[in-house]
């Protein structure tokens, strides 16, 4: 009997677990606004091939030349974009690299933060695999 309630337990575990890992997700539209994008011409400062958001750290100048910092999230977690097979690694940029992303802008007031849609890296595009059909269009 108690062979079965240690079997029973960890079957409900290891069903319950996942799912509460799913439900702890954030949706985009929750954090950024898919309606509009922006594009930012920057230089990389850091470079985070992380779970489950690859994270890309960039300075950007405004019109009167100062820097700014800002942040963006890649969609694909890196066993998405190992699985697009385009040679994403931890080394694929790096700080002083020249980027242009198209990004959805966070929806926090003045934040420095947003999710990449299209990006060029050193004048070569990277595939995301991740924009929706026109997104690079809407202003």
């Amino acid at each position: 009997m108690r062979r079965m309630r240690v079997n029973v337990s960890r079957l409900a575990l290891g069903i319950l677990l996942p799912c509460a890992t799913i439900s702890a997700h954030h949706g985009t539209q929750v954090a950024y606004q898919v309606d509009k994008t922006i594009t930012l011409k920057g230089t990389i400062t850091e470079w985070a091939f992380a779970y489950p958001h690859p994270q890309i750290y960039f300075d950007v100048k405004d019109e009167n030349g100062n820097v700014e910092h800002w942040a963006a999230e890649l969609l694909p977690t890196p066993i998405m974009m190992r699985n697009m097979k385009v040679g994403w690694s931890k080394d694929t940029m790096k700080p002083g690299d020249e980027i242009v992303l198209t990004a959805n802008p966070s929806k926090s007031p003045g934040s420095k933060v947003c999710l990449a849609r299209k990006l060029t890296v050193n004048g070569k595009e990277m595939p995301l695999g991740n924009a929706a059909p026109g997104a690079e269009n809407k202003q």
